[in-house]
Protein backbone atom coordinates (compact mmCIF):
# COMPACT_ATOMS: atom_id res chain seq x y z
CA UNK A 1 0.00 0.00 0.00
CA UNK A 2 1.31 3.53 -0.98
CA UNK A 3 2.03 5.99 1.65
CA UNK A 4 -0.61 8.65 2.19
CA UNK A 5 0.50 12.45 2.45
CA UNK A 6 -1.83 14.75 4.39
CA UNK A 7 -1.67 18.65 3.92
CA UNK A 8 -2.42 19.33 7.20
CA UNK A 9 -3.56 22.51 8.53
CA UNK A 10 -4.11 24.20 11.67
CA UNK A 11 -6.06 22.45 14.82
CA UNK A 12 -6.01 18.56 16.09
CA UNK A 13 -7.64 17.02 13.19
CA UNK A 14 -4.82 15.93 11.53
CA UNK A 15 -2.67 14.52 14.63
CA UNK A 16 -6.12 12.24 14.88
CA UNK A 17 -6.20 11.50 11.41
CA UNK A 18 -2.56 10.89 11.36
CA UNK A 19 -3.09 8.12 14.34
CA UNK A 20 -5.28 6.33 12.28
CA UNK A 21 -3.20 6.22 9.53
CA UNK A 22 0.22 4.26 8.95
CA UNK A 23 3.23 6.47 8.84
CA UNK A 24 1.58 9.52 6.72
CA UNK A 25 4.03 11.79 4.93
CA UNK A 26 3.11 15.19 7.50
CA UNK A 27 2.72 18.31 4.97
CA UNK A 28 1.85 21.99 5.89
CA UNK A 29 1.52 25.32 4.33
CA UNK A 30 4.44 27.55 5.31
CA UNK A 31 3.34 29.71 8.65
CA UNK A 32 1.56 26.47 9.56
CA UNK A 33 1.99 23.74 12.79
CA UNK A 34 -0.64 21.38 13.19
CA UNK A 35 -1.36 20.52 16.94
CA UNK A 36 0.34 17.92 18.05
CA UNK A 37 2.43 16.79 14.57
CA UNK A 38 6.16 17.02 13.52
CA UNK A 39 5.86 18.60 9.66
CA UNK A 40 8.04 16.69 7.62
CA UNK A 41 7.42 18.78 4.44
CA UNK A 42 6.95 22.81 4.36
CA UNK A 43 5.68 24.05 0.97
CA UNK A 44 4.88 27.33 -0.40
CA UNK A 45 1.47 27.65 -2.03
CA UNK A 46 3.01 29.67 -4.82
CA UNK A 47 5.05 26.74 -5.28
CA UNK A 48 2.15 24.16 -5.02
CA UNK A 49 2.73 22.54 -8.62
CA UNK A 50 6.28 21.63 -7.63
CA UNK A 51 5.41 20.42 -4.07
CA UNK A 52 2.39 18.41 -5.96
CA UNK A 53 4.89 16.41 -8.83
CA UNK A 54 7.57 15.59 -5.99
CA UNK A 55 4.89 14.01 -3.92
CA UNK A 56 4.50 11.71 -6.93
CA UNK A 57 8.34 11.58 -6.94
CA UNK A 58 7.99 10.34 -3.67
CA UNK A 59 5.77 6.94 -4.12
CA UNK A 60 2.77 9.32 -2.60
CA UNK A 61 -0.46 8.07 -4.47
CA UNK A 62 -2.95 9.59 -1.90
CA UNK A 63 -3.74 12.98 -0.45
CA UNK A 64 -6.11 13.92 2.26
CA UNK A 65 -6.76 17.48 3.24
CA UNK A 66 -7.40 18.21 7.02
CA UNK A 67 -7.08 20.75 9.22
CA UNK A 68 -7.90 24.75 8.72
CA UNK A 69 -6.11 26.34 6.21
CA UNK A 70 -7.35 30.00 5.84
CA UNK A 71 -6.92 31.83 2.51
CA UNK A 72 -3.02 32.67 2.24
CA UNK A 73 -1.28 35.84 1.12
CA UNK A 74 0.38 35.40 -2.08
CA UNK A 75 3.99 36.80 -2.60
CA UNK A 76 4.58 37.10 -6.16
CA UNK A 77 8.44 36.84 -5.42
CA UNK A 78 8.13 32.80 -4.69
CA UNK A 79 6.29 32.05 -8.11
CA UNK A 80 7.72 29.66 -9.92
CA UNK A 81 6.58 29.95 -13.80
CA UNK A 82 4.07 26.70 -13.90
CA UNK A 83 1.58 28.05 -10.74
CA UNK A 84 2.01 31.48 -11.50
CA UNK A 85 -0.29 30.27 -14.72
CA UNK A 86 -2.52 29.13 -12.61
CA UNK A 87 -3.14 32.08 -10.59
CA UNK A 88 -5.73 34.07 -12.82
CA UNK A 89 -7.95 30.37 -12.06
CA UNK A 90 -7.16 30.15 -8.30
CA UNK A 91 -8.34 33.50 -8.07
CA UNK A 92 -11.55 32.73 -10.15
CA UNK A 93 -12.37 29.82 -7.98
CA UNK A 94 -11.87 31.81 -4.90
CA UNK A 95 -14.61 34.39 -5.57
CA UNK A 96 -16.79 31.85 -6.30
CA UNK A 97 -16.49 30.82 -2.32
CA UNK A 98 -14.59 28.31 -0.13
CA UNK A 99 -16.16 25.43 -1.67
CA UNK A 100 -15.71 26.77 -4.99
CA UNK A 101 -11.80 27.32 -4.00
CA UNK A 102 -11.68 23.65 -2.39
CA UNK A 103 -13.19 21.87 -5.19
CA UNK A 104 -10.22 23.70 -7.85
CA UNK A 105 -7.62 22.98 -5.41
CA UNK A 106 -8.81 19.11 -5.66
CA UNK A 107 -9.18 19.20 -9.06
CA UNK A 108 -5.65 20.22 -9.50
CA UNK A 109 -4.16 17.47 -7.09
CA UNK A 110 -5.58 15.18 -9.20
CA UNK A 111 -4.05 16.67 -12.19
CA UNK A 112 -0.96 15.54 -10.77
CA UNK A 113 -2.74 11.61 -10.67
CA UNK A 114 -2.97 11.73 -6.88
CA UNK A 115 -6.15 10.57 -5.10
CA UNK A 116 -7.99 12.73 -2.59
CA UNK A 117 -9.07 10.64 -0.05
CA UNK A 118 -11.29 11.84 2.57
CA UNK A 119 -12.28 11.03 6.35
CA UNK A 120 -15.52 9.00 5.12
CA UNK A 121 -13.08 6.84 3.80
CA UNK A 122 -10.04 7.39 6.24
CA UNK A 123 -11.34 7.78 9.97
CA UNK A 124 -15.28 7.28 9.46
CA UNK A 125 -15.30 6.80 13.37
CA UNK A 126 -14.07 10.56 13.48
CA UNK A 127 -17.87 11.40 12.35
CA UNK A 128 -20.90 11.55 14.48
CA UNK A 129 -23.36 8.86 14.09
CA UNK A 130 -26.70 9.09 14.11
CA UNK A 131 -28.62 9.53 17.34
CA UNK A 132 -28.78 10.87 20.70
CA UNK A 133 -24.87 10.97 21.51
CA UNK A 134 -25.13 12.82 24.62
CA UNK A 135 -26.61 11.76 28.28
CA UNK A 136 -29.77 13.77 27.33
CA UNK A 137 -32.01 13.61 24.33
CA UNK A 138 -33.55 16.94 22.70
CA UNK A 139 -37.04 17.91 23.52
CA UNK A 140 -39.77 18.98 20.94
CA UNK A 141 -38.81 22.86 21.01
CA UNK A 142 -35.14 21.93 20.00
CA UNK A 143 -36.12 19.50 17.61
CA UNK A 144 -38.52 22.51 15.63
CA UNK A 145 -35.59 25.07 16.22
CA UNK A 146 -32.92 22.46 14.40
CA UNK A 147 -35.14 21.70 11.54
CA UNK A 148 -35.49 25.36 11.16
CA UNK A 149 -31.50 25.92 11.21
CA UNK A 150 -31.64 23.46 8.76
CA UNK A 151 -33.85 25.47 6.49
CA UNK A 152 -31.64 28.35 7.14
CA UNK A 153 -28.55 26.64 5.88
CA UNK A 154 -30.16 25.29 3.07
CA UNK A 155 -31.23 28.37 1.83
CA UNK A 156 -27.44 29.55 2.17
CA UNK A 157 -26.17 26.46 0.23
CA UNK A 158 -26.43 28.46 -3.43
CA UNK A 159 -24.45 30.93 -2.62
CA UNK A 160 -21.63 29.15 -0.17
CA UNK A 161 -22.00 30.59 3.00
CA UNK A 162 -21.39 28.70 6.51
CA UNK A 163 -21.74 25.79 8.02
CA UNK A 164 -24.02 26.57 11.00
CA UNK A 165 -26.41 28.65 12.33
CA UNK A 166 -28.32 29.28 16.16
CA UNK A 167 -32.30 29.14 16.29
CA UNK A 168 -33.89 29.84 19.27
CA UNK A 169 -37.79 29.71 19.42
CA UNK A 170 -37.92 29.59 15.79
CA UNK A 171 -35.57 33.13 15.17
CA UNK A 172 -32.26 32.39 13.94
CA UNK A 173 -29.84 34.50 15.86
CA UNK A 174 -26.37 33.39 14.27
CA UNK A 175 -25.41 32.43 10.73
CA UNK A 176 -21.56 31.29 10.41
CA UNK A 177 -19.77 33.41 7.74
CA UNK A 178 -16.09 33.44 6.95
CA UNK A 179 -14.65 34.06 10.91
CA UNK A 180 -16.10 30.74 11.41
CA UNK A 181 -17.99 29.24 14.63
CA UNK A 182 -16.40 30.23 17.25
CA UNK A 183 -17.03 33.90 16.54
CA UNK A 184 -20.90 33.31 15.79
CA UNK A 185 -21.34 32.01 19.30
CA UNK A 186 -19.36 35.26 20.90
CA UNK A 187 -21.34 37.06 18.86
CA UNK A 188 -24.73 35.30 19.59
CA UNK A 189 -23.57 35.06 23.36
CA UNK A 190 -22.85 38.96 23.54
CA UNK A 191 -26.06 39.84 22.14
CA UNK A 192 -28.71 37.66 24.12
CA UNK A 193 -29.25 39.89 26.90
CA UNK A 194 -30.52 42.64 24.53
CA UNK A 195 -33.93 40.81 23.42
CA UNK A 196 -35.86 38.17 23.86
CA UNK A 197 -35.07 34.66 23.68
CA UNK A 198 -32.25 35.50 26.04
CA UNK A 199 -31.97 31.88 26.55
CA UNK A 200 -32.50 28.27 25.34
CA UNK A 201 -31.88 27.49 21.23
CA UNK A 202 -30.22 25.02 18.89
CA UNK A 203 -26.64 25.31 17.79
CA UNK A 204 -26.82 23.41 14.09
CA UNK A 205 -24.16 22.06 12.23
CA UNK A 206 -23.95 20.71 8.75
CA UNK A 207 -22.40 20.34 5.69
CA UNK A 208 -23.36 22.34 2.40
CA UNK A 209 -25.38 20.79 0.15
CA UNK A 210 -23.53 19.28 -2.90
CA UNK A 211 -20.22 20.45 -1.03
CA UNK A 212 -17.29 17.57 -1.56
CA UNK A 213 -17.06 15.90 1.33
CA UNK A 214 -12.68 15.15 0.83
CA UNK A 215 -11.84 18.40 2.36
CA UNK A 216 -13.46 20.99 5.00
CA UNK A 217 -15.97 19.01 7.04
CA UNK A 218 -17.78 21.13 9.83
CA UNK A 219 -15.94 20.22 13.07
CA UNK A 220 -17.27 20.39 16.38
CA UNK A 221 -14.76 19.79 19.50
CA UNK A 222 -15.13 20.63 23.08
CA UNK A 223 -14.32 24.19 22.92
CA UNK A 224 -17.56 24.39 20.19
CA UNK A 225 -19.80 22.87 23.32
CA UNK A 226 -18.81 25.29 25.77
CA UNK A 227 -19.18 28.37 23.44
CA UNK A 228 -22.67 26.97 23.06
CA UNK A 229 -23.58 27.19 26.68
CA UNK A 230 -21.65 30.40 27.22
CA UNK A 231 -24.53 31.68 24.41
CA UNK A 232 -26.90 29.89 26.48
CA UNK A 233 -27.85 27.35 23.99
CA UNK A 234 -29.43 24.09 25.24
CA UNK A 235 -29.04 21.88 22.05
CA UNK A 236 -26.47 21.24 19.57
CA UNK A 237 -27.66 19.11 16.23
CA UNK A 238 -25.18 17.72 13.63
CA UNK A 239 -25.75 16.24 10.15
CA UNK A 240 -25.10 12.56 10.88
CA UNK A 241 -22.24 11.34 9.46
CA UNK A 242 -20.97 14.93 7.62
CA UNK A 243 -19.81 16.02 10.95
CA UNK A 244 -16.18 15.49 12.42
CA UNK A 245 -16.55 15.23 16.42
CA UNK A 246 -12.46 15.79 17.64
CA UNK A 247 -11.98 14.62 21.20
CA UNK A 248 -15.37 12.47 21.30
CA UNK A 249 -15.18 12.15 25.44
CA UNK A 250 -14.38 15.71 25.62
CA UNK A 251 -17.61 16.77 23.70
CA UNK A 252 -19.78 13.94 26.09
CA UNK A 253 -18.55 15.09 28.83
CA UNK A 254 -18.85 18.95 28.33
CA UNK A 255 -22.20 18.78 26.84
CA UNK A 256 -23.73 16.49 29.79
CA UNK A 257 -22.00 18.88 31.93
CA UNK A 258 -23.83 21.83 30.42
CA UNK A 259 -27.10 19.73 30.14
CA UNK A 260 -27.11 20.29 26.65
CA UNK A 261 -28.66 17.72 24.12
CA UNK A 262 -26.00 16.79 21.61
CA UNK A 263 -27.65 14.61 18.77
CA UNK A 264 -27.29 13.61 15.13
CA UNK A 265 -29.70 13.11 12.28
CA UNK A 266 -29.70 13.17 8.79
Amino acid sequence: MSRIALIAGAGSLPAELAARLEAPLICAPAGVQPVGLTVDQVFHFERLSPFLRALGDRGIETVALVGAIHRPRLDPALFDRETAALVPDLLAAMRGGDDAALRWIIGLIEEYDLRVAGLGELAPDLLAGEGVLGARAPTEAERADAERGRSVLAALDAVDVGQGCVVASGLCLGVETLYGTDAMLEDVARHRAEREPQAGGVFVKRAKAGQDLRADLPTIGPGTVLAAATAGLTGIALQAGRVVVLDRKGVLAAADAARIALWAEP
